[in-house]
């Protein structure tokens, strides 16, 4: 378990030392920034009466300098973010994986002012943040980004096996796991993207759509240039197109004699209709994302009625809802009734994949999460959301501490995901290196 452990230190430590070179850049004293690099070499090159005033010089140049780097550490910490919107909001952390239905856009926050609109029936994994930006895993699906610029900004959106590298733009991504296609559309801008059969990386620029296709091999852009757009050629002086005639009139049918005089029965009445709840419904506060507001209508309701008499998609939209709140104890009812009532359904692996999450994010069932991972992987072995489910049981197999089921987990995803974002610890924790 100690190579899978430092697989994750080399990876920390990668970020921390990219992190660093961002602190020597952003230092705004360069004299400050050279005695800090070069002091020791000044020392030895200086007659030695001058030596210890030097010294004390470059020493508190040193000093300086190590205090700004100390400043931006403490001021400029890793950016936080918000997932949600309204009373349904919560705070994110790394690693969260967020999964929308279908029908909802979920948006996500940054604390320097990045955002995303994630579009429904996408899941994707805010895998890490730090300082001047951060990593956003799509799994599948598509996102909106509106990355805020900055000094030294730096993002990073996986999308399969490619890579976009994003300093400060506005774009549309979409990656369809199972076609193995990816699709790009650059607002404003520029991005680099890298990977299979693009390469080191291939600049798109405002107002281009790059589409790939791993399956085929082949990529294109395609440019969008208002100064060569074609517009359709319309004479300024064109009459307009003569009126359409009019359907002749109908000639009106013969009406049957009037019928004599003879008392008919009143029809019967109608049973009046209930009163409507006062308010939107539980479903209506849903679909708009404000999900505590959904969740106090469900249970005025009665959510027993909603887990035995509520559709799948019921149930999934009234997970979601408890879920994203924080009340695990509802989530994990709703999307048990879900695999109860529908375990055919599509939407009822995914409440296993998601019952998996609340045993590892919120329960730390390390073991519990496994086997609803596993769950996931033999109902769905080629769902939307397989690599991540593998990934996740990878990750509570090594938590769990079995290294005999967590080498397997290893070699399964190595197998099937070989370039997925899991890859590197899967690769220690098989011990095939």
């Amino acid at each position: 378990m100690g190579s899978s452990e430092e697989a994750l230190m080399r990876l920390g430590r990668r970020i921390a030392a990219e992190e660093d070179e961002l602190l020597r850049r952003r230092t705004s004293d360069p004299e400050a920034r050279a005695r800090l690099f070069t002091a020791d070499a000044a020392r030895r090159a200086r007659p030695p009466r001058q030596t210890r005033k030097r010294f004390v010089g470059a020493a508190l140049g040193v000093a300086a300098a190590a205090c700004l780097l100390l400043f931006f550490v403490v001021v400029q910490g890793p950016l936080t973010f918000q997932v949600g919107a309204g009373d349904g909001a919560y705070a994110g952390r790394a690693g969260a994986f967020i999964a929308t239905p279908r029908g909802r856009m979920v948006p996500v926050v940054f604390s320097d002012g990045t955002s995303l609109r994630i579009k429904p029936d996408s899941s994707v994994r805010i895998a890490s943040v730090h300082r001047a930006g951060g990593r956003v895993v799509l799994e599948n699906g598509s996102l909106e980004a509106s990355v805020v610029h900055h000094e030294g900004t730096r993002w990073l959106v996986d999308s399969g096996p490619f890579e976009i590298l994003v300093t400060g733009t506005r774009f549309h991504v979409a990656w369809d796991l199972a076609a193995e296609r990816l699709t790009l559309h650059l607002v404003e801008g520029s991005v680099s993207v890298s990977g299979p059969i693009l390469g080191e990386g291939i600049a798109v620029r405002a107002g281009d759509t790059l589409e790939v296709s791993r399956k085929e091999g082949r990529f294109v852009i395609h440019r969008d240039d208002p100064e060569t757009r074609e517009t359709p050629d319309v004479p300024q002086n064109a009459a307009e197109p003569p009126p359409l005639p009019e359907d002749p009139p109908e000639k009106a049918p013969d009406l049957p004699p009037p019928a004599p005089n003879v008392p008919r029965a009143a029809p019967p009445r109608k049973p009046p209709l209930p009163p409507a709840p006062p308010g939107p419904s539980w479903r209506d506060l849903a679909a708009s994302g404000r999900y505590k507001d959904a969740l106090e209508a469900a249970e005025r309701e009665g959510l027993g009625a909603i887990y035995e008499a509520g559709s799948a998609a019921d149930l999934r939209d009234l997970g979601d809802a408890a879920r994203l709140t924080g009340d695990v104890a509802r989530a994990v009812e709703a999307f048990s009734a879900l695999r109860r009532r529908f375990p055919a359904d599509e939407q009822a692996a995914e409440a296993a994949f998601l019952l998996g999450i609340i045993s590892f994010d919120k329960q730390a069932g390390h073991a519990e999460a496994a086997r609803w991972f596993s769950t996931y992987l033999r109902e769905r072995p080629r769902g939307r959301l397989a690599r991540e489910a593998a990934g996740r049981l990878l990750e509570a197999r090594l938590r769990s501490g079995d290294k005999a089921l967590a080498r397997e987990a290893a070699r399964a995803y190595l197998r099937d995901f070989p370039g997925g974002p899991h890859a590197e610890v899967a690769r220690a924790a098989a011990g095939d290196e």
